[in-house]
């Protein structure tokens, strides 16, 4: 089983891999800020986002953890990235 939830806006460990990066536009109303500039970015509106993954290990059986980290544009997720 996974389990995902969001990154703050410090960098992941080296343990975290990108599994994923796109663009997104969610039904969530919520407001979230870009991990690299802090701008509020409206969650339905067009953003970008990255999907870490890193193993887990819980009493034997392997898991992982799932956490996305939310930008404002795809310019925003390569400098977060390019500093990471």
């Amino acid at each position: 089983m996974s389990r995902t939830s969001r990154f703050g806006r410090s960098h992941p460990g080296p343990e975290w891999r990108i599994s994923h990066r796109a663009t997104r536009t969610d039904w969530s109303d919520a407001v979230e800020r870009c991990a690299t500039c802090h701008t509020d970015i409206d969650m339905r509106e067009a953003h970008y986002q990255v999907v870490l993954d890193r193993d887990i290990d819980h009493s034997g059986k392997l898991s992982f953890e799932r956490q996305r980290v939310v930008f404002c544009d795809e310019a925003c997720a390569d400098q977060w990235e390019s500093h990471a």
